[in-house]
């Protein structure tokens, strides 16, 4: 992309020019008004005094000409002297005398040396440009045709070489700011610091950049509100503020009550007391499995339905599962697992305090609990020195995603997650769904999943592992160079709730065949009743009705020889109309409507 350079300003310097011109103008003018008003005022008292003495007062031509030129000459002196044009320039907001101008002066520039010591030139870059030349991992936003992003440069050597493009980027003789590529633009910068920006609620956000400071890496948000707390107050002055603190008032960032603190570290007791044995008891499951990845799940008995779902429908289209590991967090589970033919790992010790039944929504206690689990199996495996693939249960293989995450070619990231579709500021800046991701075991992450091990009073007070483990990104990112990737939410490679719900034309593709995806992760649904539904209407249920809710027990009636696989798993998927407003593999015109206002899907 070849730089863009503004028009160049001949006289010097953008406002000012158009200014002094102006100033030129005006005094041409006055000169021409006085010009014609001195020659009628002396044509019409010579005329008068012809007719009082007809021989001896009349005014010749030539006499009437050096008269006027004396008058014009007096009136140009007057208005052209230094204190008439300082008392025009000060009239006209001008920043120096028009005597004086100095096409290269510091006065002239976009900064002035009052902000050298931090701000020495600025120029526009494409927004697709510069996210494309650097993958900062943030999912981008969509709609980003025509839109730019500033470089801001901190000294004068950062500046691009071409000095067309450094004397443009601070108005140096030109009318506005430079466009150029990404590339070309940070072609001099040893470091760039990177701010992503939104207006949140649609507030009227400014920022403060204070040069000549002890460097920070976090931002001060400061808000008009109440000192106790509540919504936006226009009234008040700016005060210290979380990040989490929103417009109408709601803090997403509490911090934990002692009874939080207190629940989790009695879990953290248990866990710290047994660690050394569990490790060494996992590091024999995992030689056994010998593989260098493991794709890790876990699931309470309340969630099983959807664990069977995975493992029926992964095998009925041909998927090996030699590297799943499972962590049952009852033994009801556990028995399934096993009676699935999947390799699990069982430690009713630190598992004890996870609830059996299943979560009745997003965010509530049950749901909470079980997320701790997430975190646990998580961070043992990763600690031993294996990379893996985190799963939740609610999800379908249509490729399998390890072969994605292994390819040679695919840049290398610390940890990888689908974009969970989500834009509240809590969430920001990754939105990383906490239900699939990807993590390469290295120092970095392993500190990263202890830390979040640790911090499971927070899980208590927030209710949202995703929330938590997007926090700590943000901070690993900026304190150890993690790096983050988060798969925008508009592609088709890893989709979720977020698209079943919000884009049609896109899931009508996935219906018909014509996508890429590699899997599909049922998030973005209130309970388990409805993933099941939305399942079956998508052709991806694969479990018999009657394996449904039961125990290992119930299902198999103490026949040892009888298998789940055999006895649950279906051949061909279920293809079950529930709602005609949620995407289907047939259409589902007679079925009613789920959501308010929503309209048949097909």
């Amino acid at each position: 992309m070849p730089s863009s350079l503004p028009r160049k300003n001949s006289s010097g310097g953008g406002g000012l020019f158009k200014t002094t011109t102006w100033i030129l103008i005006v005094i041409c003018a006055s000169c021409s008004s006085f010009y014609i008003g001195a020659f009628a005022g002396i044509a019409a008292s010579g005329g008068h005094k012809f007719k009082e003495n007809n021989t001896t007062n009349q005014i010749d031509d030539k006499e009437l000409q050096r008269r006027v030129n004396e008058l014009v000459d007096e009136k140009i002196k007057l208005l052209t002297s230094p204190n008439k044009i300082q008392e025009l320039c000060n009239k006209h907001t001008c920043n120096q005398s028009a005597a004086n101008q100095n096409h290269g002066s510091n006065e002239h520039k976009l900064f002035p040396r009052p902000l050298n010591h931090f701000a020495n030139g600025l120029v526009r870059v494409s927004k697709n440009d510069i996210m494309s030349t650097f993958d900062f991992g943030v999912p981008p936003n969509p709609n980003a045709a025509g839109k730019e992003a500033l470089i801001l440069y901190n000294t004068a050597k950062a500046l691009p070489n071409d000095k067309s493009l450094a004397a443009a980027a601070n108005l140096n003789g030109y009318t506005s700011l430079p466009f150029t590529n990404a590339t070309t633009a940070t072609e001099n910068c040893d470091s760039l610091n990177v701010v992503l920006t939104d207006i949140p609620g649609g507030m009227r956000q400014c920022f403060a950049l204070i040069g000549g400071q002890y460097q920070s890496y976090h931002i001060q948000r400061w808000m008009r509100r109440a000192d106790d707390g509540g919504g936006l107050k226009k009234d008040q002055p700016l005060k210290l503020s979380s990040r989490g603190h929103t417009g109408a008032g709601r803090e997403e960032f509490v911090a934990p009550a002692l009874h939080q603190a207190a629940e989790h570290q009695g879990l953290l007791k248990t866990y710290l007391n047994e660690v050394e044995g569990i490790k060494a008891r996992l590091t024999s499951v995992l030689r056994k499995m010998n593989k260098k990845e493991v794709v890790v799940m876990t699931c309470n008995h309340g969630q099983s339905e959807l664990l069977m779902n995975f493992v029926c429908s992964s095998r009925a289209k041909g998927f090996d599962l030699s590297n799943v590991l499972l962590f049952p967090t009852d033994v009801e589970t556990k028995e399934l697992a096993e009676g699935l033919g999947l390799t699990i790992f069982y430690e009713e010790k630190i598992m004890a305090s996870i609830p059996k039944e299943e979560a009745g929504i997003y965010g509530d206690t049950t749901f909470t609990k079980i997320m701790f689990a997430k975190i646990l199996c998580v961070q043992l495996v990763n600690e031993l020195g294996y990379d893996l693939l985190f799963m939740d249960v609610d999800i379908v293989w249509y490729r399998n995603p390890l072969d994605y995450f292994m390819n040679k070619s695919l840049p290398q990231f610390d940890v990888y997650f689908q974009d969970d579709g989500s834009r509240q500021e809590r969430y920001a800046p990754y939105s990383a769904n906490s239900g699939f991701y990807f993590v390469r075991s290295n120092p970095k992450t392993k500190h990263l999943f202890r830390h979040l091990l640790y911090s499971g009073d927070l899980l208590n007070a927030w209710y949202s592992h995703q929330q938590v483990l997007t926090v700590l990104l943000s901070e690993y990112n900026s304190l150890f160079g993690l790096k983050v990737k988060v798969f925008a939410k508009e592609t088709d490679l890893f989709p979720g709730g977020w698209l079943y719900h919000r884009k049609n034309d896109e899931m009508k593709k996935m219906m018909k065949g014509e996508s890429s995806q590699y899997i599909f992760h049922m998030s973005w649904t209130e309970n388990k009743a409805n993933k099941l539904k939305f399942f079956q209407q998508m052709g991806q249920w694969f479990v018999q009705d009657s394996c449904v809710g039961k125990h290992y027990s119930e299902i198999v009636g103490g026949d040892s020889s009888v298998t789940l696989f055999t006895q649950c798993c279906l051949a061909e998927a279920v293809v079950k109309c529930h709602y005609k407003d949620k995407p289907s593999k047939i259409p589902c015109d007679d079925s009613p409507l789920l959501d308010k206002n929503g309209k048949s899907f097909w």
